[in-house]
């Protein structure tokens, strides 16, 4: 799998939350706003999200697209990190 990954937001000093991108997979299949976060856990990837409501009028909050798998989960996430990293490196110099 071919993935390439364009950071659009660094953000720093906003808590877990350290950035924006866009991800296209195989030139043929584009995720915009997947979240880059980072806690005391470790880094993930957050991927896109709507927000309905159930039948019994509770907010319930479902991820829009998602790797299916969890060997594509760590090369996407591999590759939004990497990209990250070299961001906030170029960012610093």
């Amino acid at each position: 799998m071919q993935i390439r990954v364009k950071i659009h937001k660094v953000y720093e000093n906003k808590g877990a939350m350290k950035a924006v991108a866009s991800v296209t997979v195989d030139e043929a299949f584009v995720i915009h706003g997947v979240k880059l976060i980072e806690t005391a856990n470790g880094r993930f990837a957050a991927m896109p999200r709507e927000v309905r409501k159930d039948k019994d009028g509770n907010e319930v909050h479902r991820d829009v697209c998602h790797p299916v798998s969890s060997s594509a989960r760590k090369e996407l996430e591999d590759a939004l990190f990497e990209a990250f990293d070299e961001a906030v490196a170029q960012k610093a110099e």
